[in-house]
């Protein structure tokens, strides 16, 4: 979301020269202040808060943005604390500050809810081992892990293109033709379109996500003897 540039250091009652650590524990102690089971009849105000204190540190936890707040004072796309993992790791730990104060987690949908938008996701609460500890239960679409619904979205595999060379008589070439090829245990049948000289190319066309699991092309250049 973009935003008017705000002086997240004194929304978190911090210096300039404030260390990682230091950020850290200051958004941790603020969550918990703003927590709306700790502000009876003013939990909207304190729902406020709460998203103003993670903006400011979903910024000034995240190294690299950090670095561009501070260059410019300033942030265009601001995001959420999971896309980082340092914001994440700090979101992670304030849950078990919530658990072990007993604070419920069910506002958290309303915080996040456009970041859990289609992810098929809540936060909940349920009590569970000696004095009923309260711990987040997370509804995971099925399939999915939690590293992937706090994570990063997983790297796409870089696009490989593979080559092979086939010869094949003057014959053949002038007529066309079919032929198997075999990689890593699967068959591909290939067609050599006729009139083709030495130095064409024939391309299989993702064809690699057949033989490998993998994106990119299988390029096949013709050698005619």
């Amino acid at each position: 979301m973009t935003t008017k540039a705000k002086d997240y250091y004194k929304i978190l009652g911090l210096s300039r020269n404030a260390s990682e650590q230091d950020i850290k524990k200051a958004y941790r102690k603020l969550a918990m202040q703003y927590h709306p089971d700790r502000n009876p009849g003013k939990e909207e105000w304190a729902n406020e808060k709460f998203k103003e204190i993670n903006e400011a540190y979903g910024v000034l936890g995240d190294p690299e943005k950090k670095v561009q707040y501070d260059r410019y004072g300033t942030m265009g796309n601001i995001g959420d604390i999971f896309g980082s993992r340092t914001t994440q790791s700090g979101f992670e730990d304030l849950m078990g500050d919530f658990s072990g104060a007993g604070l419920n987690f069910d506002f958290l949908d309303g915080i996040f809810g456009d970041f859990l938008k289609g992810r098929n996701f809540t936060f909940r609460t349920f009590r569970t081992g000696p004095g009923g500890q309260a711990r987040v239960e997370f509804n995971v679409p099925q399939g999915a892990s939690i590293e992937e619904i706090f994570g990063r979205p997983p790297q796409r595999p870089r696009r490989q293109n593979v080559n092979y060379e086939i010869t094949i008589t003057k014959e053949q070439a002038a007529k066309g033709l079919e032929k198997d090829l075999k990689r890593k245990g699967r068959k591909l049948r290939v067609k050599i379109p006729a009139g083709v000289k030495t130095g064409s190319k024939v391309r299989l066309r993702n064809a690699r996500m057949t033989t490998d699991g993998q994106p990119g092309d299988i390029l096949i250049k013709i050698r005619v003897k």
